[in-house]
């Protein structure tokens, strides 16, 4: 007969037995994972330092290529400009605001001077302009002659007496270009006005026999409208109904060069607005008859603008798209036929 000490031992030798198994189970367990983390660990850490290498790799050759970029943009002027524009007068009109070191005006203004232009200086149109102050709405109504609108009508109206006053120095119906700046107008009053109100800046050349007015030729100018990232002005409140305007009848002496729009980040895809380039090219008629540029933050792009620009001859204006978009004719305008 079994008796009750007899159970309390198997017992007692079960449950020891189930301890012993499990401590010594869980700790080969817990050896087995932790190797297997380790190993984990040791091939990510391996993946990551693969991963680290090719990133700096790619990052030097950026580094690389930016440089190559910006010593290519300082030099390519030096040699393939000189002569372009020989004595032929242009202006630059841009919005404040524009980003980049240097400018894209600035770098404009450097390849045309390269390109022995006859610069006549640049309209800096001011933040003034996006009329956000009934102060400046009326002050702007009272110089165009204009009551009882708004911002937009204004703008609107402001470019119809622009594109007026650049019509008459471009001449595009003439057969010959006029001698430069030698045949200058006085400066226009509406410019003037415009000037001392602070809704237009000038920026004159250096050797300007004018002083601080930029004056305009009876005829022969061409035009670059340069605009981008930061403008204070977005391209269709200004620029694109100036240009629109000049081109109501046919092809003028027109440039529009932009540097690439990175829309805000708090900016939605149905707020954001088509870069002035997108919308020149997207219009049936403009795209006939002014010449447009994508990429002028690259040396391609100011390339281009300096050969569009040597293309737009005001007796007979050749017309192109160049830069990096899809809708873009090349990158350079083609060799002369």
């Amino acid at each position: 007969m079994i008796n009750f000490r007899f159970h309390i031992i198997s017992l007692t030798a079960v449950f020891l037995s189930f301890a012993v198994g499990l401590v010594l189970g869980t700790n080969f367990l817990a050896d087995a994972s932790k190797n297997y983390l380790q190993d984990r660990i040791e091939h990510f850490a391996d993946l990551l330092g693969d991963e680290q290498a090719t990133n700096d790799d790619l990052t030097a050759q950026v580094d690389s290529l930016e440089t190559e970029d910006e010593q290519l943009d300082e030099q390519v002027g030096e040699r393939l400009f000189t002569g372009q524009l020989a004595s032929e007068p242009v202006l630059v009109m841009a919005p404040r605001g524009l980003q980049g070191d240097p400018g894209p005006v600035d770098r404009v203004l450097e390849a045309l001077g390269q390109a022995d232009a006859d610069p006549a200086g640049v309209w800096w149109f001011t933040d003034r302009l996006v009329l956000d102050d009934d102060d400046e709405v009326t002050e702007l109504g009272a110089i165009l002659g204009v009551t009882d609108t708004g911002p937009v009508a204004l703008r609107a109206a402001l470019a119809t007496q622009l594109a007026e006053v650049l019509d008459a120095a471009t001449d595009a119906g003439a057969e010959t270009p006029g001698p430069g700046l030698a045949a200058a107008q006085s400066e226009p009053d509406l410019l003037a006005q415009l000037r001392e109100a602070g809704f237009v800046e000038y920026e004159t050349p250096e050797d300007s026999e004018s002083g601080d007015v930029v004056v305009l030729p009876s005829d022969g100018l061409r035009v670059v409208a340069v605009t981008g990232q930061g403008a204070v002005l977005t391209g269709d409140q200004l620029l694109l109904p100036i240009v629109a305007g000049m081109a109501a009848d046919g092809p003028v002496p027109v440039v529009v060069s932009e540097t690439p729009i990175t829309p805000d980040d708090d900016q939605s895809e149905e707020d954001a607005v088509e870069p002035l380039v997108g919308q020149v090219r997207a219009d049936g008629d403009l795209s006939e008859r002014i010449s447009t540029v994508d990429d002028l933050d690259r040396a391609s792009g100011l390339v281009a603008t300096v050969l569009a620009l040597d293309d737009a001859d005001p007796s007979s204006p050749i017309v192109g798209h160049y830069g990096l978009r899809p809708d873009a004719d090349r990158l350079l305008p083609a060799p002369p036929e």
